[in-house]
Formats: C-alpha cells, structure tokens, sequence
C-alpha cells in the first residue's frame, strides 16, 4: 500500500524501500512488478486494496462510490478505511520528507 503512495509520489527512496520491504514480507516479484505497472496481481482482494488506495492518493480522498463499493465487497470494512488512510497520511509525509532532503537510496540500510 505505501509502495502505491510512493509510485504516486515518485519518490524514489520510498519506492525503493516499500519494494524491498514489500518482497521481505513475502510478496512476489511479479506481484510487486504488477503493482508498480498498475497491472492486476491476481489476488483480487489485494487487487481492491490497491485500486482504492491508488483512488485515494490521485483524487485527494474523493474517491467515487465505485470505487468505494469494490474495495468494500473485497471485505474491506470502516476499521480498515481508518487505517488505510492513517498509513497513507504516514506514507505521504515520509515522501515529502525524502524528496525534499533528496535521501539517497543506500539498499543496504533496507535489508
């Protein structure tokens, strides 16, 4: 999720550590790749994750209720909704962080 906030955001540093750490957690290279081409990953429930918080992040929280509705019939309830946004809020400020000081990308502080 903070990989897709990130991409957005085009902040290299956190792309790089959100990939890593993203494939320490067990996700697949090519589910991370899909991520990152905004392709499907063939997880549907991850899938719905990704496309609302990829809504959230491109329409500053005006996500339409398609949109709403799908990550909703993934089984993503309200609880999760203030989490989601919380680590967007996280994620969004260690973007900004990193881009304004140009943090260089040291892959070993990441494994």
């Amino acid at each position: 999720m903070k990989l897709v906030v990130s991409e957005a955001a085009g902040c290299d540093y956190c792309i790089t550590a959100h990939g890593l750490l993203s494939l320490l957690a067990g996700l697949s290279p090519e589910a991370l790749q899909a991520i990152r081409e905004k392709r499907p990953t063939g997880n549907q429930r991850r899938d719905a994750l990704v496309r609302f918080v990829r809504s959230v992040v491109t329409t500053q929280g005006t996500v339409n209720d398609d949109a709403f509705a799908d990550f909703k019939s993934a089984g993503y309830t309200d609880t999760h909704v203030v989490d989601i946004s919380l680590a967007i809020a996280v994620a969004t400020f260690t973007n900004v962080f990193n881009r304004i000081n140009d943090t260089p990308i040291d892959v070993t502080a990441f494994v």
